[in-house]
């Protein structure tokens, strides 16, 4: 059972369609009725150009990158999503916990970890490329100045 509406909010703020069980029939997000097939995507009807390269089920995955504050997640949530490179996240679900009046705390916590990203083997180069623009913001976040240009 799948929800058919674009508006709810579930789909709304993850793009993906939660499956739900057969003796569920009303989305618990947005109280329209579920159907059986899963509707396709919102955007998939219109000319939005190519869709987002898909990481595969049998493909290599390699890190590039790891960030320890969600602000820093966000931006290169981003930065990957723009260039159309495919990611997954490791260790994101930590922050959730910590959601509400602990926002970002969870950088004290002494068993937390950073948020790894991980993309497709074939992509890893491409993906560091982009994310070496953000070589400038350890400096920015250190002195207060922004990094030299040559």
């Amino acid at each position: 059972m799948f929800c058919p509406n674009d508006d709810c909010p579930d789909f709304v703020s993850t793009g993906l369609r939660a499956e739900y069980r057969d003796d569920v029939s009303v989305c618990p997000f947005c109280g329209v009725a579920l159907v059986f097939e899963r509707p396709g995507d919102a955007d998939s009807g219109g000319d939005t150009g190519p869709a987002a390269p898909r990481i595969g089920d049998d493909e290599e995955l390699e890190a590039v990158i790891e960030a320890n504050d969600l602000t820093e997640v966000a931006v290169l949530k981003s930065m990957l999503d723009a260039a159309g490179i495919p990611y997954l996240t490791q260790g994101e679900d930590q922050f959730s916990a910590f959601r509400g009046a602990f926002a970002g705390g969870s950088i004290f916590n002494p068993r937390s970890h950073g948020v790894v990203f991980v993309v497709p083997s074939r992509m890893a180069e491409a993906a560091r490329a982009l994310l070496e623009e953000l070589d400038g913001l350890e400096e920015l976040r250190e002195n207060g100045e922004p990094a030299d240009d040559p």
